[in-house]
Parts: structure tokens; sequence; C-alpha cells
């Protein structure tokens, strides 16, 4: 089954939260006049409320338009106004002459004693409108800036996330070199540098792609390991351009060398899967039966603070222990 994260970060844009207005108030006013879309056709529950979205489109409009121009607040008052006296005569005109000109007659024929009550109802209209659109506004500005701060501190915590994990994973890179489990020359140097240069850029992100790239460079430095590669042709193409956290594929890669048995007898497999919801990158290795060789789990603990974020991108991690002597771990990428 599919999962699908409900964001409402797109209802910052003003075209949105009009789209979303201008339904709200369609709907209350089906269930103010339910009476006449029941008894009649749809057609003249639509012309009867028209006057009503107009008036809504219009205070959305100039209200927005002296909001982000940021006007003094008092010239709120002169569209108000001018509303005020405009909608008057029109409303009057599509009510009671054109639309009993073309046989539509919600009313009867104009009296004396109306004038008031109509004036009464544009009144109360417009304190509606112009209460509901600075009330919207106001929870959408609150809400808009509780997300960019939750943004800010993420970005900080993922930031900070990496910091550990480029020193825990560069470390493991040099006790892989002292203690001859990678053979050290030209090309190591240079896998250094990338790395170095991750850590102080703070590039917590990068394209799938180019962690791929780095990792088999380091399976290939391994080369007091078994290590297999299946299904590299089974990813499409735009899967590359996911990102990942930086350095956090080649983690695993790391934890698996680290923490499986010695020698070429049993394989790491590295395995890429192309499922029906998702497409998998999948680590398999052999734990090591030696004590010594349990970790502190400090790598995969940051690899998961950084893949927390990626949830509402479809990017889901697990880690699952096999026949209790695998461990397994998988990244899918949900479509």
């Amino acid at each position: 089954m599919k999962a699908f994260s409900f964001n409402l970060s797109f209802l910052n844009q003003l075209h949105y939260r009009f789209l979303l207005g201008i339904t709200a108030l369609a709907v209350l006013l089906g269930i103010l006049f339910k009476d006449l879309w029941l008894n009649h056709p749809l057609n003249i529950f639509i012309i009867y409320i028209i006057p009503y979205l107009f008036y809504f489109t219009v205070c959305f409009s100039t209200f927005h338009i002296i909001r982000t121009q940021r006007y003094l607040l008092w010239f709120v008052l002169v569209p108000g106004v001018a509303l005020l006296v405009l909608v008057y005569p029109i409303v009057k005109w599509y009510y009671y002459s054109f639309l009993t000109a073309h046989g539509v007659v919600f009313y009867s024929p104009w009296k004396d004693g109306d004038a008031q009550e109509l004036f009464i109802k544009i009144v109360r209209g417009l304190a509606f409108m112009w209460l509901f659109i600075s009330a919207e506004t106001f929870f959408w500005q609150k809400k808009n800036k509780k997300m960019k701060i939750s943004k800010l501190q993420l970005a900080v915590k993922d930031i900070s996330d990496h910091a550990l994990l480029s020193g825990h994973f560069l470390f493991k890179l040099y006790q892989f070199a002292v203690e001859g489990r990678i053979v050290f020359d030209i090309k190591v140097l240079d896998y250094f540098q990338y790395i170095i240069n991750k850590i102080a850029t703070r590039d917590t992100r990068v394209a799938l792609a180019e962690e791929w790239a780095y990792l088999k460079q380091l399976v290939d430095m391994c080369v007091h390991r078994a290590i297999e590669i299946k299904g590299e042709e089974l990813v499409p193409n735009y899967i590359w351009n996911r990102s990942v956290p930086t350095l956090s594929l080649m983690t695993w890669i790391e934890n698996a060398v680290s923490y499986s048995p010695i020698g070429k007898a049993i394989p790491i497999v590295i395995e890429w899967a192309d499922e029906n919801e998702a497409t998998v990158f999948r680590v398999r290795n052999r734990i090591a039966s030696d004590n010594e060789k349990k970790g502190t789990g400090r790598g995969l603990e940051l690899v998961n603070r950084l893949f927390e974020p990626l949830k509402e991108h479809r990017v889901n991690v697990a880690y699952r222990i096999e026949e209790q002597m695998y461990f397994v771990v998988e990244l899918k990428f949900l479509k």
C-alpha cells in the first residue's frame, strides 16, 4: 500500500487559498440555502450565489493587494466603503431587474421598505467577508511562520547529524587503512579528499547517482572482503536523481565490512530490486560471531536520523535480522 503525507504548505500560495476559500463559501451557501437547490435545478442555485462569490473575490483581492503592498491599515476603509457603496445598486439591479427580465424571480417586486433590508444584508456580508479573510490570513501567516521555524530547526539538525556521521565515517575509513582492510593508494587518497570536501561544504544531501558512484569506489577499495553487486540495471533513471543523505549508503557498506566475518568465504551482497511499489536498495551481510565485532550502532543511528526528514518524500529505511545470522538494510524509494 502506498503511503501519502498530507502537506498543507501549498496553501501558502494565495491562489490556492482563494480556491479553498471560495469553495468553502459555496458549501456554506449551499447549507444556508439548501431549500433552493433541493427544490430547483442546480443552475438556479448557481445564479443565486454568483453575487456572493463575486463579492468574495473582490474582497479577497482587495485585502491581499493592500496587505502585500504594505499600505497603511486605514486604507482598508477606502475599498471597504467603495464596495459598500457600489454593491448596493449592482445587487439590486441583478436580483430585481436583470434576472426578472430573463424569467428568474427570487423576490417579490421591489418595495420602498426593501432598501433598508438589502443595505443591512450587504453590510453584514461585507463584515463577514473581511472577518473571514482576516482570520484565514492570520492563521496561514502563523502556520507559515511555524513551518519555516521547523524547517530551519530541521536544517540545523541535519547539519549537526551530518557532521557527526562524517566524522564517524572518516574515522572508520582511517581504521580500515591502518588495519589493512582497504588497499591504500592514490585512489584512496582521492576518496578521502571527497569525504573531507563533503564535511567542509556541509552538503547534507546528494543525488543517489553520486552516492552510488562513490559507494562502488569504496567496494573496489575493500579488497579483503567479497562484495557482490546485483541488479544495478533495474534502477529507473529518475531514481538516480532522488536525494539521499551524504555518506549514508556508504556507511551501511562500512558497517557491513566492519561487523561481518573476516575473509571472502561469505560475501556481502548489495542488491537492487524493482518491486511493484518501490525501487529497493538492500545490503545483506553475515554477522560475525566474535563478540569483539559488536559495534555501538552509532553510525546506523546517525543515518536513521538523517533519513527521517525524507519520509515525506516517500523514502523509507528498515533494518532486520534474518535467520539469526544475517543483518539486512533495506532502503525503499516509493513510486
